[in-house]
This record gives C-alpha cells, sequence and structure tokens, in this order.
C-alpha cells in the first residue's frame, strides 16, 4: 500500500465517523492543532502513560498523554471532498496535514451544509 493510499484509507475511516459527531474532527489520530503533523511521543516511567509534543521549533504544545496514537477532538474546521464524492470533516491541523498528502481531492474551509 502507498503513503497515498494508506492516508485515503485513514481519511475513509475519518469518514464514517463524521455521522457520529459532525462537529468535531473525525480523523482518529491526533495532531498538533496549530502546525498538523508534528507531534512526538514518548513512554515515561510513571503511571500517567505517555507526554506528547509538537516538535515545531517556535510551538510550545505539549500534552500530558500519547496525543498522537488518541483520536482527535480538535472541532471541525475543515471538509476534506474526495473527487468521487465522499467527504469527511477534519480540525485546522488535519487540515493542513490534509493539503500536503490528498492528491485526489479538495480540502475546503467551513463545513458540509
Amino acid at each position: 500500500m502507498s503513503i497515498d493510499s494508506a492516508t485515503a484509507a485513514l481519511y475513509a475511516q475519518a469518514l464514517q465517523s463524521t455521522a457520529a459527531d459532525p462537529s468535531r474532527c473525525t480523523v482518529p489520530w491526533g495532531v498538533c492543532p496549530e502546525h498538523g503533523a508534528t507531534l512526538k511521543a514518548r513512554a515515561r516511567a510513571t503511571a500517567d502513560g505517555f507526554d506528547s509534543w509538537c516538535m515545531d521549533p517556535v510551538c510550545f504544545n505539549v500534552w500530558p498523554y500519547d496525543r498522537l496514537d488518541a483520536a482527535c477532538t480538535e472541532p471541525a474546521t475543515h471538509t476534506i471532498q474526495a473527487d468521487g464524492g465522499d467527504r469527511c470533516v477534519v480540525c485546522d491541523g488535519h487540515a493542513l496535514t490534509a493539503r500536503t498528502q490528498i492528491t485526489d481531492g479538495q480540502v475546503l474551509p467551513g463545513l458540509p451544509a
């Protein structure tokens, strides 16, 4: 499976989640809400689990959990429209990332009517 088809499969999974709560991002993994796919996570020796942080050098966002492997909980702000007509809603961070990864579709500001 190529990177583009793997990404397409994950966004197809997100499409199925859109019906559950159309106001939330539907992607099943986290991103930095300001910089997209720039997260790093590490296991901690404590019972707290993981720390996550944005790797962008000007960003100071950190989370006390494994945000990278958790479903995104950010509010939806964009619609990803596939050339085949399917669509899903995503947050700012996922929209930023999708613009660099999606080849057969568009990232549109706003939510579907």
